[in-house]
């Protein structure tokens, strides 16, 4: 049914548009407002039956009229004769009969599909053609024609740390003899270290120890988190512990356990573990952005709301810069796309600032460096922490 509805002829179609404006004067096909998209639904029905490539029989089947009913089916509320009797006003559903058939169901995904895409296209058009516009619309209140700020971060970003997590090769472990040779570099390096003893005119360098453990007195050699790797039980954790003079309190054992997890784990699975993190990182930082963002724009006395909506819209730019990216990695080297990456996101963020608070170029150029210096530090130490937390968590 739904490949007999979208694969008709296109000359058909091209032929019944005269038609079918001049059957129904002043109909959109294309604009349709959400309090009246369904009129785009029976436009769309009736321009198949003018067009003979559905029989009628299946059209009236599909755009049949509900009939109303005389309570509200959701709390019952009785509808007076005097009252209009379209939607209830105790819950505001609509009052129409409980319909299951095949026929409502195939209009509510016409109605769904063309009234979803309409938004999407729209909103589509305003965050990367227009930098700013988007914002400006919805402070305006022009809010029903495009998808919300929320749902359409949720949505982008989805998309975008999905295709992230995938592109990580998956390896969970790393080889046996990459950790044996590993622990034959290390033999070698202790050994040099001892000769060095002997011989002063000697030098080497040493790479010291975990800085995790280093940081709590516990000096274990590369070697000896090897060896401990292989079976990292708390017996063996508190004893190592102890064999330091040191007492195996919480931490401790905390930070010895994760760096020996950290040396059987590949970089692979270490980045995954990491990426887990980022969609948080990114939730928490973007009202950060806004914050900066409204310490600039002080005197012009907006709402911190306004700030956190023009975020959410910069930073879903910036993700859909780097799903195109993603997506020209898997074909393609893509050197020359993360060039523009690195150029992009900067103009973006002057003209949407030049459009949303109308300052003069200086001045906004001025304000874009100093965000972009200030958050750049703001994300650098995110990242820093989140891979901490991500160690920690192991």
């Amino acid at each position: 049914m739904i490949l007999l509805l979208f694969t008709y002829p296109l000359q058909r179609f091209l032929v019944l548009v005269p038609i079918l404006l001049r059957a129904q004067p002043g109909a959109r096909l294309v604009e349709a407002s959400a309090d009246s998209y369904s009129t785009l639904t029976q436009s769309y029905v009736y321009l198949l039956w003018r067009s003979g490539y559905v029989h009628s029989s299946i059209l009236r089947f599909m755009a049949h009229s509900h009939s109303k009913l005389s309570a509200c089916a959701n709390c019952s509320y009785t509808f007076p004769e005097s009252q209009p009797d379209d939607f209830c006003p105790k819950c505001g559903q609509q009052n129409q009969e409980v319909s299951l058939s095949m026929g409502h169901v195939m209009e509510e995904f016409l109605e769904g599909i063309f009234h979803f895409d309409s938004k999407v296209f729209r909103t589509a058009k305003l965050l990367l053609l227009r930098p700013g516009e988007l914002t400006k619309q919805f402070l305006q209140g022009h809010r029903m024609p495009y998808v919300p700020p929320i749902r359409l971060y949720v949505f982008i970003s989805f998309v975008f740390f999905f295709l992230l997590s995938i592109s990580v090769p998956h390896s969970s472990t790393r080889p046996s003899k990459e950790l044996i040779r590993d622990a034959k570099l290390r033999a070698a390096a202790d050994s040099l270290r001892q000769n060095a003893a002997k011989q002063p005119n000697m030098i080497v360098f040493d790479n010291g120890d975990s800085p995790m453990t280093a940081s709590l007195g516990m000096d274990f050699s590369q070697e000896e988190l090897v060896k401990l790797s292989q079976d990292p039980t708390p017996a063996r954790i508190d004893s190592a512990i102890r064999s330091r003079g040191l007492e195996p309190t919480l931490w401790r054992k905390t930070a010895l356990r994760q760096t020996v997890r950290t040396l059987n784990m590949s970089p692979e699975e270490m980045t995954r573990k990491w990426l887990k993190n980022l969609p948080i990182l990114m939730f928490v930082l973007m009202p950060l952005f806004a914050l900066l963002l409204k310490g600039l724009y002080l005197r012009q006395r907006q709402y911190y709301l306004s700030h956190l909506i023009f975020s959410i819209h910069f930073h879903c730019f910036v993700f859909v810069l780097f799903i195109v990216n993603l997506v020209l990695s898997r074909f393609s080297d893509g050197d020359w796309f993360e060039l523009l990456l690195m150029i992009l996101p900067a103009v973006y963020f002057f003209l949407a600032l030049r459009n949303n608070f109308g300052q003069s170029s200086a001045k906004t150029l001025a304000k874009v460096l100093l965000v972009m210096v200030s958050y750049g530090l703001v994300l650098t130490t995110g990242i820093i922490v989140s891979v901490l937390v991500s160690v920690l968590l192991l």
